[in-house]
């Protein structure tokens, strides 16, 4: 890292952030996925395993049921890994001693003086 950071260092250092980002999320909602289904399989009793299978049959016969599916898994994993990544971006930063003012948040959204502890990381979820 050189010693003067430049505000065009920095801009590239997040532009590759994101890039690897998204990269790597993709990755990691389909392990998610995978790992959370194995965990409910690891529960289910016989009745469990037969709506489990009624289901996954639906999907396999009716290919927009399982896009819809498909859609709605999403969805739900994106909801539930944004609330947790907030809380855990929030425990990581605050490791760090780092508040609002050494963030870069778009510019309608700078934080001032007073706000520099309340940490608003939903609004990149």
């Amino acid at each position: 890292m050189p010693k003067d950071i430049t505000p065009e260092f920095a801009k590239t250092k997040r532009e590759e952030a994101q890039w690897a980002y998204e990269k790597e999320m993709e990755k990691f909602y389909y392990r998610l996925i995978e790992i959370t289904f194995l965990k409910i399989k690891t529960l289910l009793n016989e009745k469990g395993l037969k709506k489990i299978a009624a289901i996954d049959e639906k999907r396999d016969s009716n290919e927009n049921y399982g896009i819809e599916f498909s859609q709605k898994t999403w969805t739900a994993i994106s909801k539930t890994w944004n609330s947790s990544q907030t809380e855990m971006m929030k425990s990581i930063l605050n490791l760090y001693g780092l508040k609002n003012l050494d963030l870069d948040f778009p510019h309608e959204l700078k934080s001032t003086e007073e706000d520099d502890d309340d940490f608003n990381l939903d609004l990149f979820a």
